[in-house]
């Protein structure tokens, strides 16, 4: 990716159809089901979008402090820990907060995208710290999301 220019709204429409996907699965369930710890992982769908929102709020922030040099992107988080920590942090918001903070980060990522250096986008560990905390982040929690849709609708047929 190095030498090359990276389109900022194709990759951001790449992302948009991503988080859409997700948004999807939990648009019209009622809140209080969102709550229930129903995922592999003992987690709700609350929290896994607690989760995703904060990894948007992470990436943009260190997109902001990696205008001009990689050296923010190359640091490596202790992710179980930062897990721990963004899910202590949110596990007693309401889904109106949850949901209101992730329509935030999402739109100040998108907005730290858009705003971030061309030349610079496509540097291999810009464009690759990008995927990973939005596409590959997304992937993650989509399988166990769509079983979780999955089940929730064959309990109503």
């Amino acid at each position: 990716m190095s030498s090359t220019i990276v389109e900022v709204e194709a990759l951001i429409a790449s992302i948009e159809q991503k988080y859409a996907e997700l948004s999807r699965i939990y648009r019209n369930v009622p809140p209080a089901r969102l709550s229930d710890p129903d995922l592999t992982n003992g987690w709700s769908v609350k929290d896994v979008v607690a989760h995703i929102a904060a990894w948007e709020w992470r990436c943009a922030s260190l997109l902001e402090a990696s205008r001009d040099s990689d050296a923010p992107l190359l640091a490596e988080p202790a992710v179980d820990a930062l897990n721990t920590e963004i899910y202590q942090e949110r596990i007693n918001w309401s889904w109106v907060e949850v949901k209101y903070d992730a329509e935030r980060a999402h739109q100040s990522l998108l907005t730290a995208i858009r705003e971030f250096p061309p030349e610079r986008l496509g540097h291999e560990v810009v464009y690759r710290t990008i995927i990973q905390e939005t596409l590959e982040h997304y992937s993650e929690h989509l399988l166990d999301l769509r079983r979780w849709h999955h089940n929730l609708i064959s309990v109503y047929q």
